[in-house]
């Protein structure tokens, strides 16, 4: 499930981002494609980037790279920035790759706000 009230413990299996503060422009070479939407993305467009890591897998990559191993970063277009931004100022965990913000915003208006407006109806 991509949409979480709560924090994912890291356990060292997989990889973790740190949530971007703003927007910024892809500054890349070629072009890349939306972590959410799959939209291609132009060097120069506005874009959310997303600096990933994970965990050493040995006690040399451990002395060679230290506690963070830093990933290829992903990026996701403005539309889906929104979404993540709103979601986060919500205080909602995400997980990128689980399931489009799209679908993540069908999941916060059926779960959330149908059912505030369900119990503010009672």
């Amino acid at each position: 499930m991509g949409l979480s009230c709560s924090t994912y413990d890291y356990d060292g299996d997989g990889w973790y981002y740190y949530s971007p503060d703003d927007y910024s422009t892809l500054d890349t070479k070629r072009s890349r494609k939306c972590c959410s939407c799959k939209k291609t993305l132009r060097p120069g467009d506005m874009v959310v980037r997303f600096d990933r890591y994970r965990g050493p897998l040995s006690d040399i990559e451990q002395d060679i790279a230290g506690d963070e191993i830093v990933l290829a970063p992903w990026w996701m277009c403005e539309p889906c920035g929104d979404q993540f931004f709103n979601l986060d100022a919500l205080g909602f965990c995400i997980m990128l790759g689980d399931e489009s913000m799209d679908e993540l915003r069908r999941q916060y208006v059926e779960e959330y706000v149908k059912r505030q407006n369900a119990t503010s109806d009672a």
